[in-house]
């Protein structure tokens, strides 16, 4: 699965010397179940989004292309040995047809309301044992994953201002997101927009 991110947040994967890592955010809905499962690969929990994610040990395992084209089912592991994902997937059939979310998001920026990558799945199956529970997710590709990643506009600028996908230095304390706006500030290199889409202002 190819992982498409923002240009910001490919030169953040690309800092030799950065406090920020990435964190990998998993969203299970059982069907049945009152709440949905909010979990983070990490050693601490984290607020994201207005959503309190809990610090919970699970794998992504790799996916590989067979000599016709077609991709491998993902597979997660999740962390069982408390036996709490059991509790949750006995209220709901086992978790057959739970649904998943995955999403990237980096540690210095949970203030941003949409993540760097974000998929959607369907759970096939799951298998429980003493040490975990795995879920088979089907194909690696989802026809419900969010495409295109990003709305791309000609005069709008959609990144928070003095943002890390801004990176802004101007002593100005506003912005109204336009080119001009950015060039006033010396910033016009970081401009959100694209100015070379034809009229219309808006491709999605």
């Amino acid at each position: 699965m190819a992982l498409k991110l923002s240009g910001a947040a490919i030169v953040s994967a690309n800092e030799i010397d950065s406090d920020s890592a990435w964190l990998a955010l998993l969203e299970i809905i059982v069907p049945g179940a009152d709440e949905h499962i909010y979990l983070v690969r990490n050693n601490e929990d984290i607020h994201w989004n207005g959503q309190l994610w809990q610090s919970f040990p699970f794998t992504i395992s790799d996916t590989k292309r067979d000599n016709k084209g077609t991709l491998s089912n993902i597979t997660i592991d999740v962390d069982n040995t408390t036996r709490d994902l059991e509790y949750y997937l006995n209220t709901g059939s086992g978790g057959a047809g739970a649904r998943v979310i995955l999403r990237c998001v980096r540690s210095d920026d949970l203030s941003a309301k949409e993540a760097d990558f974000e998929e959607y799945f369907t759970v096939k199956s799951t298998t429980v044992t003493e040490s975990k529970v795995s879920f088979a997710l089907g194909n690696a590709y989802s026809t419900k994953s969010r495409r295109p990643w990003r709305r791309y506009m000609k005069s709008t600028c959609p990144f928070k201002y003095k943002g890390l996908r801004c990176g802004a230095t101007s002593d100005m304390v506003s912005c109204n997101h336009t080119l001009g706006d950015c060039r006033k500030r010396n910033n016009s290199k970081r401009f959100g927009g694209f100015p070379g889409i034809p009229q219309g202002g808006l491709y999605v």
